[in-house]
């Protein structure tokens, strides 16, 4: 086994070029639409179109964003970094994080959008958008205080045997990570992470 220095304007070149891509991508899949429920529904299309579930005995691979867009296929928690990625690209703020219960593999990957200054909350790997009956988004404050609404929405889909309600009961308490995840992959937003990471600043 033989270990491989990347130099260091190989990997800068890289993320400038992954960047570049991110931008080029989400503006694409957009276009002209300017609200940002618009923006966060077509990308979500996108991913559920563009991004399937690894195969069953296929390799699970850890991998930039834009390989698994590449690739065209990803487990839970890479369907919904594309897609939360893209979405931050677009201006739409977005992040995910897992959901767990007390039994380790019962676990839901849940997204989050701010969506006209609500943080709305989708299922990318199950093809759940989280509205009410009229279609508008519900937030993560709403489906914290009333978790039914999940099974609701989401029909039949059941998680292990477990209705989404048992998940979303856990939304609270709600935070978000500063940077987001989809920041660090741009330049000025990375630089600064990591000059506060130096010189130990806490944001």
């Amino acid at each position: 086994m033989t270990t491989t220095r990347i130099p260091r304007y190989v990997k800068a070149l890289g993320f400038l070029h992954r960047d570049a891509q991110y931008r080029l991508l989400a503006g694409q899949i957009t276009g002209a639409l300017r609200g940002d429920e618009e923006r966060a529904l077509a990308v979500f299309r996108w991913t559920r179109a563009h991004i399937l579930p690894t195969p069953g005995g296929w390799p699970i691979v850890d991998d930039h964003v834009l390989h698994i867009v590449i690739r065209g296929y990803g487990v839970e928690d890479q369907m919904a970094d594309v897609f939360t990625t893209l979405l931050t690209y677009t201006g739409v703020p977005a992040f995910w994080k897992p959901i767990k219960l007390a039994d380790p593999e019962a676990m839901l990957i849940l997204s989050f959008a701010n969506v006209d200054g609500r943080w709305a909350v989708f299922d990318v790997a199950h093809n759940v958008i989280f509205a009410d009956a009229q279609g508008r988004l519900l937030d993560v404050e709403t489906l914290a205080a009333t978790p039914s609404l999940g099974d609701t929405i989401a029909g039949d889909v059941r998680l292990l045997g477990l209705p989404y309600s048992r998940y979303l009961a856990l939304l609270r308490p709600f935070t978000v990570p500063k940077p987001l995840r989809a920041q660090k992959q741009m330049p000025w937003p990375r630089f600064w992470h990591e000059l506060h990471q130096a010189i130990g600043i806490r944001r």
